[in-house]
Parts: structure tokens; sequence; C-alpha cells
């Protein structure tokens, strides 16, 4: 069964229900509404599963692109060091060191931005797909409160 067809059986099934007359409640079966509301999460689109994922590994991901970018500024440091008594030497290890601290900050900098742009993309789908099941339920409740 989709998502849909779940709705109308939860419709259907609070429709069923004993209403105490004048007081508009009703009496239903919660471990059967219980298990159709469990089969509609079971339908629920694979990105809201997917959402907690990326926004766990959004952090995960960042603090590898750190470690790297220092783990790369470190060797040029030590680099650097090894060759501070040669003025030559130093001045092209100072060049490149700068090369390298360069390309890790923008490495790390792309690395953050891409991973932001895939979790923000996600999110938003996951969004996007809330709002439609959230209309549809508002939808829904309404049509049961008429």
């Amino acid at each position: 069964m989709d998502i849909i067809e779940l709705i109308a059986e939860l419709e259907e099934t609070i429709n069923k229900s004993y209403e105490f007359p004048f007081i508009k409640k009703a009496f239903v079966n919660k471990e059967e509404l219980l298990n159709i509301i469990g089969d509609i999460s079971l339908q629920l689109p694979d990105e809201l599963r997917m959402a907690k994922s990326v926004a766990e590994d959004r952090s995960r991901i960042l603090a590898d692109a750190q470690k790297q970018a220092d783990l790369i500024i470190k060797n040029a440091e030590q680099k650097i060091i090894s060759m501070i008594d040669e003025h030559e030497i130093t001045k092209r290890a100072n060049e490149q060191a700068n090369e390298i601290v360069m390309k890790a900050q923008k490495n790390a900098r792309d690395i953050r931005l891409g991973t932001l742009e895939y979790a923000d993309n996600v999110l938003q789908r996951v969004d996007s797909t809330l709002k439609t099941m959230s209309e549809t339920l508002q939808k829904s409740r309404s049509e049961l409160r008429k």
C-alpha cells in the first residue's frame, strides 16, 4: 500500500468508529490506528531517513576535512623548519608551503561547501516532501472534521 491508501484506510477506520451522540467524541481501536500509522511511517521516502544520516555525516565530513587541512599545514611547517638554514631553499620552501596551505584551505573550503550544498539539497527535498505530506494530512483532517 502507498501512503495515500494508508491515509484513506486511517480515515475509514476513524469514520467506522463508534461516535457518542451530541459530544462528537468517538471510540477508536488504538491498536489498529497505531498499526496504520506504523505502516505510513514505513512508506515514508528514503530521503527522510537519509536526511538524518546526512546531518550526522556533515559534522564528520567537516571534521575530516579540517584534519586533512591541519595535517597538510603541519607537514608544510615541518618542511619549512627543516630547510630554514639554506637561504634559497628556504625561500622556495616558503613559497611551496604557502601554496600547500592555500591548496589545503581551498580543498577544505570546497569540501565544506560541497557538503553543505549536498545537505541543503537533501534537506530541501525532505522539506518539500514533508510539506506535501503535511498538506495531505491537513486536508485529510479537514475532511474528517466535515
